[in-house]
């Protein structure tokens, strides 16, 4: 009798595409939604410019008029999955 159990499978999240918009320039990169707010603003550094201290990130989704503001009290915990990414929405 066999009772060896089922190989655990985990799946990481997918990367999302989404559009970077800065004053300075726009393009698309792939976000992983388990990445900390930190982690996203130091890593848009390189595309803006802008220190991730000084970066104040919104979220439109698109088709939608409205911003939805990406910020917690510690952005070294916070996960940006917490918002509704969706393909090609903006973050700004």
């Amino acid at each position: 009798m066999d009772h060896s159990s089922p190989p655990l499978t985990t799946t990481a999240p997918r990367d999302i595409p989404l559009c970077i918009i800065s004053t300075a320039t726009s393009s698309e990169r792939r976000i992983t939604p388990s990445w900390t707010i930190f982690q996203l603003k130091a890593k848009l550094e390189s595309i803006t410019g802008i220190p991730p201290s000084a970066q104040r990130l919104a979220l439109r989704l698109p088709g939608q008029e409205g911003e939805t503001l990406i910020e917690a009290d510690d952005e070294h915990a916070v996960a940006i999955g917490r918002w509704p990414l969706v393909p090609y929405a903006e973050i700004k």
